[in-house]
């Protein structure tokens, strides 16, 4: 592991999802409609960063749950997920309690798109908070700015990333642990 500026690469211990691979610390994944990650979380570290850049087949809110030991926590309104998105001189907002988060990044069609994921306390048995920052080339300035819960007191070591339709996401992503 690399520790630059405060953060340390983290090498996933494997991923799953068709289309997705890993080498070293970076995860690829070309029309992939999920994308999990293992071993990213443990004790090292209370929180994260994944940074993550992607495109997808269409207009889409991809999703997120939190993952132990190679299984997605699917738990009903377990997860709420507060947004705020601009584009052009539109603002709007939402807000939702469901088994994973549902407003955790969008893409839109073939354009670029980027975010910024912080996991807070995953790996301890207490309840999770998340934080992301999505940036989309929507033929100008487009963003959206996600919060979400999680109310399980669970440890969790990695996450999975969900289109939750026939749409698809090609990208790559790494995670980093946030020094204290």
């Amino acid at each position: 592991m690399a520790e630059i500026a405060g953060l340390t690469l983290i090498t996933p211990s494997s991923v799953a999802g068709s289309g997705v691979s890993l080498s070293g610390a970076k995860v690829t994944f070309t029309a992939a409609t999920s994308v999990s990650v293992n071993g990213v979380f443990d004790g090292t570290f209370d929180n994260y960063l994944s940074v993550i850049q992607f495109t997808t087949s269409g207009g889409i809110n991809i999703r997120c749950r939190l993952r132990a030991s190679g299984t997605d926590n699917s738990t009903a309104s377990s997860y709420v997920s507060q947004f705020l998105g601009a584009t052009s001189t539109t603002v709007y907002a939402g807000r939702n309690t469901n088994d994973r988060f549902q407003y955790f990044m969008s893409g839109y069609n073939t354009q670029r798109n980027g975010a910024h994921a912080y996991f807070y306390g995953p790996f301890l048995a207490q309840p999770t908070a998340l934080r992301t920052v999505t940036a989309l080339d929507l033929s100008s300035a487009y963003i959206e700015d996600g919060a979400g819960t999680h109310n399980q007191s669970t440890a969790y070591d990695g996450f999975s990333l969900l289109t939750l339709s026939a749409t698809t996401m090609t990208g790559s992503l790494t995670v980093y642990g946030l020094s204290q």
